[in-house]
C-alpha cells in the first residue's frame, strides 16, 4: 500500500512538471503572432482555457490526495430535531409537484410530527394551495416576488422556525430515507461541538443530484445503458472530494441546511442567479463546514434538448461570475 501511494505521488509530480513544460511551450512557441488579429485572439483564448483546465486538474489531484470518507453517525432517535422541508415552485405543473409532495410526505423520521413540509409558491396559485391542502401540509404563497428563487425561499424562511431546513426543487423526488441519511450528521456535530471547542459547526449536507430520465447525451445518442449521466462526475466525484476541505458546494436541492448558517450570512443571496452556489460559498466562508454524501437521496428531471441545456449552462456560468465578483468586491 505504501509503495502504491508513493508511485501515485511520483506520477502526479511528473504529470504536474510535464504540464508546466507543455504550457510554457504553448505560450512561447505556438501562438500565431504572425497571423491575423482573429487568429491571435483565439489562440490566446485557447491557451487560457488550457491553463484553466490544468489548474482544475491540479486542484482535483490535491483534493483526491486529501480525500476523506464521511460516514453517517448513529444517533438516538429522540435526538432528531425538527426539520422544515421547503419545496420551491415557480410555474411547474401540479402533476409534477404532486410526485415531489407525495414522496416528501412519505419520508421516514423517528417522530413524523417534527417534519414540517411546505410548498413555497412564488406565483400564489390556487391549484397549488389545493394540492397542499390535499396532503395536509403547509402552503406559503408569495405575490410580486422580485428575487426569483431566493425571494421565494427567504419568504418561506420568514414563516418557519425549525433549526434544520431541507430544500427541494419542484421536480426533485426525495427518497424515503433522505432525512435519516442527512440529519444525523447535524446531531453528531452538535454533540462534538459541546465536547470539543474548536469543532466547526455544520452548515449543510448536500446529497448528489440524480435524475430518473436520460440526459442530453444519453437520450440523443441512445446510450443510456453505456454512458453515465454527465452530472454524476460533479455530484459523485468532485463535490465529494470537497469534503477534504470541509467545503462542499450547495447545488440548490436535495440538501439539509442549518437555519442558523443561513441567517448568519444574511439569507439566500438576491444579487446572483445562482443563489445556491453563492449561499454555500458564504456559509463555508463564515466558518461553517459542509459535506457532500455519495449516495443519491432524490431524483429529478434533467433537460434533454439543446436549447434548455444552453439556457441552464449559461445561467450557471453567469451566476458563478456574479458570485465571484461579489466575493472579491466584499473582501
Amino acid at each position: 500500500m505504501r509503495r502504491l501511494k508513493k508511485s501515485k505521488k511520483i506520477i502526479y509530480l511528473l504529470a504536474f512538471l510535464f504540464s508546466i513544460v507543455y504550457l510554457i511551450w504553448r505560450a512561447f512557441f505556438t501562438l500565431p503572432w504572425s497571423e491575423s488579429l482573429f487568429a491571435i485572439i483565439f489562440g490566446i483564448l485557447l491557451l487560457f482555457s488550457e491553463v484553466i483546465s490544468n489548474f482544475t486538474a491540479v486542484i482535483l489531484i490535491w483534493s483526491k490526495n486529501r480525500a476523506k470518507q464521511v460516514f453517517k453517525p448513529k444517533v438516538p432517535f429522540e435526538a432528531y430535531p425538527d426539520v422544515d422541508v421547503l419545496i420551491a415552485t415557480h410555474n411547474e405543473d401540479v402533476p409534477l409537484l404532486l410526485k415531489t409532495v407525495n414522496a416528501a410526505c412519505n419520508m421516514k423520521y423517528p417522530d413524523k410530527s417534527k417534519v414540517h413540509i411546505y410548498i413555497s409558491d412564488d406565483t400564489n396559485r390556487r391549484e397549488v394551495k389545493a394540492l397542499a391542502d390535499k396532503f395536509h401540509i403547509g402552503y406559503i404563497g408569495l405575490e410580486e416576488n422580485e428575487h426569483a428563487k431566493s425571494g421565494n425561499l427567504n419568504n418561506a424562511l420568514a414563516h418557519t422556525s425549525s433549526p434544520l431546513v431541507a430544500t427541494f426543487d419542484a421536480d426533485m423526488i426525495p427518497y424515503s430515507d433522505f432525512l435519516l441519511e442527512t440529519v444525523p450528521y447535524f446531531v453528531e456535530n452538535e454533540r462534538e461541538r459541546k465536547e470539543v471547542e474548536d469543532v466547526k459547526p455544520l452548515g449543510f449536507v448536500q446529497t448528489p443530484q440524480s435524475f430518473y430520465n436520460a440526459d442530453l447525451f444519453q437520450f440523443n445518442l441512445f446510450s443510456e445503458a453505456s454512458i453515465p449521466n454527465e452530472q454524476d462526475f460533479f455530484s459523485r466525484e468532485i463535490n465529494v472530494l470537497n469534503n477534504a476541505h470541509d467545503a462542499a458546494i450547495y447545488t440548490g436541492s436535495n440538501t439539509v441546511i442549518s437555519r442558523k448558517a443561513i441567517e448568519d450570512v444574511g439569507g439566500f443571496p438576491t444579487n446572483t442567479i445562482t443563489e445556491d452556489f453563492q449561499l454555500g460559498a458564504q456559509i463555508n466562508s463564515a466558518g461553517y463546514k459542509s459535506i457532500s454524501t455519495l449516495e443519491p437521496m432524490a431524483s429529478g428531471l434533467t433537460p434533454t434538448d439543446i436549447p434548455s441545456i444552453l439556457k441552464q449552462r449559461i445561467r450557471w456560468g453567469r451566476g458563478v461570475v456574479q458570485s465571484t465578483e461579489f466575493t472579491f468586491n466584499h473582501k
